[in-house]
């Protein structure tokens, strides 16, 4: 007997058929079809494909004979593969390579054997097709072809192994790329994800912890693995229950589980913790969550804060002595309202916030939404403005209204509209009023008859005065004028708040009457070098006026930028149209060159009396009452006054008054 010799490509052969993960597999229909096919095919009793590993000869499919495996030294296959060629012997006792070999003499007692080798892909002989007959014969050419197209089909069978193997190889190697991607992801993630499985019999464990989680508490995906507790005794002892209970829950109606608790962290404190994770039955009746854990104290503690925060501001809200509404900046629907603001009009809240503006403020009052929507669109804040406010009863009461722009959490426009009810305040104005203007009627005929006597003193209806005598009474002169100045200017105030004062409008050309307020304040201006200016550029308008009190308005306007200005200074009288509001309007300015009005004293610029500063405001006169004046005249007269002052750069007060279009006519003259 003659071993059969190796081919000179061992190695490599070896390697290609271990790569296949082909021997010591269990049966396959694929491969038995074949074997039967052959022996059916050719009329022999045995049929065999057969695949020469290192030191035996194994089969994966055999018909014909019980044996799954030869030793390589006796194999037929062996001499077929090293020669890569087919062999057929037809008659093994005439053959001296076989004619004592076991297989010929014992069983199976081989006396015929013909083999076609099988490569693989990349060409290496790995074993062959073959048919064994226990009595000789010969293989025709058709019965050696029936054998080759046999032989082909094994080949094929080998290379979709082989290339499953390939793909499946390539599919492993990509999932387990992925998996490292995943895994590296996952330790990355804030917080940290998590696999937890709970067993029929009450089990748990963490199959699967991030890096997050030892990040978090201090606990590895091992120790969690081996012991649940490691994780779950982190838990906070009061929210324990809790928890488990969620679980239950989840487990019960496999529905998404998620929750907020405190949990011990890495650094010894309670950390708030969040989770969520999805359920998953498994087929051993336990279910297995998927998820992720975040520590959200950070947020939490700011939430808790925000929280605090709100509720100190809606006791605010709620306890302010003014009235306060919430108001949507775009449908100008009410969102809230706070206790003062109803009771004040009496109603009940649900009532109050179906209301719009309209029914709340008076229709009587001059529409301001267009200033409101400029001013706040400007600086985001509009106010003070006095309104009337109409109660749940019809009747009205006088308010000072001021409103701020807002964004809520989505950037949406709200407005804090703040709403003081000043009916008390009016009260007591009418009563100091009525005082004022009693004590002013009183004083003032003797003031006449004391200014007269000393006008005809100083003019020496008595004789010459003495020098000294002639001091005193001009100065006596100077102060009685200013007392009668002063009386006028409280009965004037007097009149117009109760309404008395005449005011005669009608319509009226724009410049000559700036011209004329120029003229008017030029001397004194010159008393201290201080020139008055018309700016060129006057629009040609006309405007519905009482002339007379748009004087006084521009004289005390003038008067004041004079005597604000330093000496030397200048005074800028000007005028331009306004467009983009509700009605066209002319805005008249009056700009000094002085300091600009003290921020402290803004608010109350306007107010009777007031006087930014007393040691300075008096060493220049005044009476404090000429701002109130001109605001009292302007607004009678369906105008409004205000003024900017930026800092270091003068004093800016302006006047609003309707224009007169083409299709309008002058208004009656109202007597106020």
């Amino acid at each position: 007997m003659k071993a059969p010799e190796w081919p000179d490509n061992e190695g490599s052969r070896q390697t290609a058929l271990d790569q296949l993960k082909i021997l010591d597999t269990p049966p396959e229909a694929r491969f038995d079809r074949l074997t039967r096919m052959a022996a059916r095919g050719l009329d022999v009793p045995i049929a065999m494909i057969s695949l020469i590993d290192r030191d035996r000869q194994w089969f994966k499919s055999c018909v014909g004979v019980d044996l799954s495996e030869t030793p390589r030294s006796i194999s037929f296959c062996g001499h077929a593969i090293a020669n890569k060629q087919p062999l057929v012997i037809e008659d093994t006792w005439k053959d001296e390579r076989f004619r004592d070999n076991p297989l010929v003499t014992g069983d199976p007692g081989a006396r015929f054997y013909a083999g076609i080798p099988l490569y693989s892909a990349g060409g290496h002989a790995l074993g062959t097709l073959c048919v064994i007959d226990r009595l000789p014969r010969t293989l025709s050419q058709a019965d050696h072809q029936f054998l080759r197209d046999l032989a082909d089909c094994a080949e094929e069978q080998i290379s979709a192994r082989e290339l499953a193997i390939h793909y499946r190889e390539q599919e492993l190697h990509d999932k387990n790329e992925s998996l490292v991607m995943l895994k590296q992801l996952a330790d990355l993630v804030p917080g940290g994800l998590y696999q937890f499985r709970l067993y029929p019999d009450g089990r748990m464990s963490f199959p699967f912890t991030s890096k997050g989680i030892e990040r978090s508490f201090g606990v590895t995906g091992q120790q969690a693995r081996d012991d649940a507790n490691a994780l779950l005794t982190l838990v906070n002892p009061e929210d324990y229950p809790k928890v488990l209970d969620s679980i239950s829950k989840s487990a019960r109606e496999l529905s998404t589980w998620s929750g907020q608790f405190r949990a011990y962290a890495k650094d010894g404190r309670n950390h708030w913790i969040e989770g969520h994770s999805t359920p998953q039955k498994l087929e051993d009746g336990s279910i297995i969550w998927h998820g992720y854990l975040e520590d959200i104290d950070d947020k939490k503690r700011a939430l808790v804060r925000l929280q605090e925060s709100e509720q100190q501001l809606r006791r605010l809200f709620e306890l302010a002595p003014i009235g306060i509404i919430l108001v949507d900046y775009h449908s100008a629907d009410f969102i809230d309202v706070n206790t003062s603001m109803l009771k004040s009009t009496g109603y009940r809240k649900d009532e109050f916030l179906k209301l719009n503006h309209h029914q709340l403020l008076d229709p009587s009052h001059v529409s301001v939404r267009s200033r409101v929507l400029e001013e706040l669109a400007k600086t985001g804040y509009f106010g003070p403005i006095e309104q009337k406010v109409i109660d749940c009863k019809g009747d009205s009461y006088p308010a000072i209204i001021h409103s701020m722009l807002i964004r809520d959490a989505s950037g949406h426009k709200l407005l804090w509209v703040l709403v003081e009810d000043i009916s008390e305040r009016k009260k007591v104005e009418r009563m100091k009023n009525q005082f004022v203007s009693t004590v002013s009627h009183e004083l003032r005929t003797p003031l006449t008859s004391i200014a007269g006597a000393i006008g005809l003193l100083a003019g020496g209806a008595a004789g010459t005065l003495p020098p000294k005598a002639m001091e005193m009474m001009v100065i006596a002169e100077r102060n009685a004028r200013q007392l009668t100045t002063l009386i006028n200017d409280l009965l004037d105030i007097e009149k117009l708040v109760a309404g008395k004062l005449n005011i005669h409008v009608q319509k009226q050309p724009l410049k000559p009457l700036l011209e004329q307020a120029v003229i008017i304040n030029q001397p004194y201006g010159a008393q201290r070098g201080i020139t008055v200016h018309l700016a060129a550029g006057t629009p040609l308008a006309e405007i519905v006026v009482d002339d007379q009190r748009l004087l006084q308005a521009l004289n005390n306007l003038i008067s004041n930028a004079i005597k604000f200005s330093p000496d030397n200074g200048r005074v800028d009288l000007s005028a331009r149209l306004q467009s983009g509001l509700e009605s066209p309007m002319v805005s008249i300015s009056v700009q000094d060159s002085g300091e600009g009005v003290p921020e402290t004293f803004r608010n109350q610029i306007f107010q009777r009396f007031a006087q930014a500063d007393s040691s300075n405001t008096r060493s220049q006169g005044g009476t404090g009452l000429g701002l109130a004046i001109t605001r009292e005249l302007i607004t009678a007269m369906d105008g409004e006054v205000g003024f900017e002052s930026p800092p270091g750069q003068g004093a800016n007060f302006w006047i609003r008054l309707p224009v007169v279009t083409s299709d309008e006519h002058p208004k009656k003259p109202d007597s106020l």
